[in-house]
């Protein structure tokens, strides 16, 4: 994503996002075609690479179509729309699935490629570098950020934390009820708290020093994780799990807040780009590292490993994250953000 951030610094956003979300489409209706494990691994590549396109370059749009004060909130919408979009999905797409995978594969498909074609009508031209950046420059720019990266590095912890969502949570919920059926239960409370209460507690943290509020969001999700772990019923599970929704919830548009204050105006989806190998590196650990802390865990007798570890990552992360109210007022020559 770094990589294709810079290439829609230097050809425009719209363009990007266009052939991102066709890219995507076309990903997605070529698994209706798959006749082969090899073609379906292309087939993703595919998908990733239009994901990789968007992802980045639409943060880098919603930044430059919003000024600063509303930057959060728009993010807030977004995530609230985006969490609609998901109930949905998983309404009709276990209706479709259960009809035909090769039908849902070409819907889904379609879709992106119809998004595609009223993003390149819609979205206003937006030429970010009037003079073209050289490669080596916006790299080193980025690179050599200080804050920056110091802040993409406290973020790992937050994908690290995240990436449970889909590896220990769902083993924990699972072990408790006995049902598989249950895990779709954890996406659905998530995605419909995210719904109600996303833009009011946007609201509501957005009075508070940004750094301060992504370390109350680190303190939510550590103590989620401890909660949902250790519980012995379904009802203190759902506490768990919904204190770890309120960490995402205010974590997540502080986050897309500070990375555009950050970000050099003619360089955004570069620093968007560069701020998700956070989730490249802290979802990669997680996943590498979660399943294995579980297995050791059951034979060692300490089932709770996993969400201890937790714990300790999402306390390194508020602490990782103090010293950057300095290093931004340094930098930036102003109080912090």
């Amino acid at each position: 994503m770094t990589l294709t951030g810079m290439i829609s610094d230097r050809v425009g956003y719209r363009l990007t996002i266009s052939l991102g979300f066709v890219l995507r489409g076309i990903g997605f209706g070529m698994f209706a075609l798959g006749t082969s494990p090899l073609f379906i691994f292309v087939s993703a590549i595919i998908a990733g690479i239009g994901g990789s396109l968007f992802e980045p370059t639409g943060d880098a749009a919603l930044t430059t179509l919003t000024n600063a004060q509303s930057r959060s909130r728009t993010y807030a919408v977004k995530k609230v729309t985006d969490n609609l979009g998901i109930v949905v999905s998983a309404l009709l797409g276990s209706l479709l699935v259960s009809v035909s995978f090769h039908l849902l594969s070409l819907i889904s498909g379609a879709l992106f490629v119809i998004a595609g074609i009223m993003t390149y009508i819609r979205l206003p031209s937006m030429r970010i570098q009037v003079k073209p950046v050289a490669w080596g420059d916006m790299w080193r720019t980025v690179t050599r950020d200080k804050p920056f990266v110091h802040y993409v590095t406290v973020m790992i912890g937050y994908f690290f934390l995240f990436m449970q969502l889909y590896l220990a949570i769902p083993a924990r919920i699972v072990d408790l009820t006995q049902q598989a059926s249950s895990v779709s239960v954890v996406f659905l409370v998530i995605s419909v708290m995210m719904i109600l209460f996303q833009i009011p507690i946007n609201m509501l943290v957005k009075r508070f020093n940004v750094i301060r509020t992504i370390q109350a969001g680190f303190a939510l999700l550590g103590t989620g994780l401890l909660v949902l772990g250790n519980a012995g019923h379904v009802a203190v599970f759902v506490a768990g799990i919904s204190l770890f929704a309120v960490g995402m919830m205010v974590i997540e548009p502080s986050s897309f807040d500070l990375t555009s204050r950050l970000a050099r105006p003619d360089m955004t989806a570069t620093y968007f780009g560069f701020y998700y190998l956070a989730m490249a590196i802290g979802g990669g650990i997680s996943q590498g590292t979660g399943g294995l802390l579980m297995q050791v865990g059951s034979s060692s007798g300490l089932p709770g490993l996993i969400w201890w570890i937790g714990a300790l990552v999402a306390l390194l992360a508020i602490a990782g994250a103090n010293p950057l109210r300095n290093s931004l007022s340094r930098s930036s020559g102003k109080e912090a953000p």
